[in-house]
């Protein structure tokens, strides 16, 4: 989602509830208090979709061996292998 935020105070929510609901449907409303954006109304679609996009976390004792197995014998991309030399402790240089 790439377009700003579209701005309104909670006042204007309160009086124009339905305008700004079908608003929501559009692109994400940003209700203000006092100036400051506390809260975004978005349509239900786009919260389900960032939903989805939550990560989950997982300690890795709490990995089974075949998917830790999998995970530290995975292969390195090129792309990334060219990186290694950002990882390298500029005081023993």
């Amino acid at each position: 989602m790439s377009e700003p935020l579209f701005e309104v105070s909670a006042k204007d929510v309160a009086n124009r509830f339905g305008f700004y609901t079908d608003e929501a449907m559009q692109r994400p409303v940003g209700i203000q208090r006092h100036g400051t954006t506390r809260v975004v109304m978005l349509s239900l679609k786009e919260y389900e979709r960032l939903k989805r996009r939550d990560r989950q976390v997982i300690r890795t004792e709490d990995l089974d061996d075949e998917t830790l197995d999998a995970i530290l014998n995975a292969p390195i991309p090129e792309e990334a292998e060219r990186l290694n030399h950002l990882l390298d402790d500029p005081a023993t240089d």
